[in-house]
C-alpha cells in the first residue's frame, strides 16, 4: 500500500488547444484530454490510436526532454463535467519511438523505476477503489477538476511485479476480446445497412421471379397523428409509457420496455399508439438527421408518443407491412428523399404534409415478407453479439471492482 505521490513523479504538460493541433502533418504528437474521455484505450498503443500533431508554427523548443511521454507513463484527464470521467486515465504501453506530449487539462505521471509492470497501471487506475478516491478528491461544481497535490494523496494497493504481470496479461486479453466483439458489431451493422440499401434500390433481389416494384404515394397508404400535447415537466417520470425521441432516432424498432413514463388521465384526449405505427422525428440540428423513423412491432395499450415526433398509421397492411417499413424508411434511397424535406437554417423541421406527398417504391407483400425476414434474422444476430459484448464488459467491470481492494 503506497500513496500515488510516493511511487510516481509528475512531469510538466502543455496547454495547447484543439486550434493548435491537426491530424495531417507535424513532428510531435499531443494527447488532448478530450480524447482520453472519448476514444483512447486504457492501454495506449500509438500504432492503433489516432493522435493529432502540434502545428509546426508552434514553438516547442523550450519543452524539456524529460517531459516527453515514455512507455509506462500514466496520463490523467484532470477536468470533466461528469464525476464519472474526472481523473480518467490511460497508460502508454507503446510509443514506438515517436515524439509525444501530454497536453491541455492533463496530468503526466511517471512511475519510479521497477514499481509497476508495463500495462498494470492502466488497469489499476480503472479499478473501483482508485476511481472512488479520485472522485472524492475532485473539486468544482459545474466543471470538476483534480490537481497534482490532491491526486498524489490517493492510496494504491498493488502486488509484486510478477503478479502484476499475470494480472495485466489476463485483463489485456479480456480487453482484446471486447475490442474484437465491438468490431463484430460494427461490421454486422454495416452489412445490414449495405444489404438494406441494395435491396431497396433493387440492386439485388431476394427472388428474381417476383414482380416489379410499384410506385405509391405515402399519403395513399395511411395518415399522420400527433404526439402528446399540453404536458409540463412535472407530468413526466411516472404513469403510463411513452415513446421518446431518442428511441425513434436510435433504432428502427421500438422496444416498449425502454420507454419513459408520463401521467395521462382517463379523460384526456391524447393519441395512443398501436402495432404497425411508424414514427418520425420532425426536428433536428442537421438536415441529415431529419425524419428518422422507427416502427412499433408490439401489441400495446395506453402507450403514447413524444410531442417532438409524429406517427403514421397505415390504413391496412395490404400494401405495406410494418416489418418491411422498419427497413424501408431507414434505407438510403428513402432517407435521401426525406432529407430533401428539411426546412430551416439553424434548426431544421419537416412538414407532415410534405412527407405524405413522398412517393416510394414497394415490392409485393410476398417479397416484403422475405426481405424483412432476412434482414430481421441479421438484426437478431446483432442482438446476440451485443449481449456477448455486454457480458464481457460486465465481467471486466466486476474484476476491476473486486481485484484491487
Amino acid at each position: 500500500m503506497k500513496k500515488l505521490g510516493e511511487v510516481m513523479d509528475f512531469k510538466v504538460t502543455n496547454s495547447f488547444s484543439r486550434e493548435n493541433l491537426n491530424y495531417e502533418y507535424g513532428t510531435v504528437k499531443n494527447i488532448h484530454y478530450g480524447d482520453i474521455h472519448t476514444k483512447f484505450q486504457t492501454l495506449f498503443d500509438i500504432n492503433y490510436e489516432s493522435v493529432p500533431f502540434i502545428n509546426e508554427e508552434i514553438d516547442i523548443s523550450r519543452i524539456s526532454e524529460e517531459n516527453y511521454c515514455k512507455n509506462g507513463d500514466v496520463i490523467f484527464a484532470d477536468a470533466s463535467e461528469d464525476l464519472n470521467d474526472v481523473g480518467k486515465s490511460i497508460e502508454i504501453i507503446n510509443i514506438n519511438e515517436e515524439r509525444l506530449l501530454s497536453g491541455l487539462h492533463t496530468l503526466l505521471a511517471r512511475p519510479k523505476k521497477d514499481i509497476f509492470h508495463l500495462g498494470f497501471s492502466g488497469y489499476l487506475f480503472k479499478s473501483n477503489s482508485v476511481r472512488t478516491q479520485i472522485q472524492k478528491e475532485s473539486q468544482g461544481s459545474k466543471v470538476l477538476s483534480i490537481s497534482v497535490g490532491r491526486i498524489s494523496k490517493i492510496e494504491l494497493s498493488f502486488p509484486s511485479v510478477e503478479e502484476q504481470k499475470k494480472i495485466s496479461s489476463f485483463l489485456a486479453l479480456l480487453d482484446e476480446r471486447i475490442q474484437t466483439q465491438s468490431k463484430i458489431l460494427i461490421h454486422l451493422k454495416s452489412l445490414i445497412e449495405s444489404l438494406n440499401d441494395s435491396l431497396s434500390e433493387q440492386k439485388i433481389r431476394i427472388n428474381s421471379n417476383f414482380e416489379n416494384w410499384k410506385k405509391i404515394r405515402l399519403g395513399d397508404l395511411g395518415y399522420t397523428f400527433t404526439g402528446l400535447s399540453g404536458k409540463t415537466k412535472e407530468d413526466f417520470g411516472n404513469g403510463k409509457r411513452y415513446i421518446q425521441y431518442k428511441q425513434i432516432f436510435d433504432s428502427s424498432k421500438i422496444v416498449i420496455e425502454n420507454c419513459g413514463y408520463v401521467n395521462v388521465s382517463e379523460n384526456e384526449n391524447q393519441n395512443s399508439v398501436k402495432y404497425g405505427d411508424i414514427f418520425f422525428t420532425i426536428s433536428s440540428e442537421t438536415p441529415d438527421e431529419i425524419g428518422m423513423s422507427s416502427v412499433l412491432l408490439e401489441d400495446v395499450k395506453n402507450v403514447y408518443l413524444n410531442s417532438f415526433c409524429f406517427g403514421f398509421r397505415l390504413n391496412s397492411f395490404k400494401e405495406l407491412l410494418p416489418e418491411f417499413a422498419r427497413f424501408l424508411f431507414r434505407s438510403k434511397v428513402v432517407r435521401n428523399e426525406i432529407k430533401k424535406l428539411a426546412q430551416g437554417s439553424t434548426r431544421y423541421n419537416m412538414s407532415k404534409t410534405e412527407l405524405l406527398k413522398l412517393e416510394i417504391l414497394l415490392p409485393s407483400i410476398k417479397e416484403q415478407k422475405e426481405i424483412s425476414a432476412f434482414l430481421s434474422s441479421l438484426y437478431q444476430k446483432i442482438q446476440t453479439e451485443k449481449t456477448i459484448l455486454e457480458q464481457l464488459e460486465t465481467q471486466k467491470k466486476y474484476l476491476l471492482q473486486q481485484m484491487f481492494v
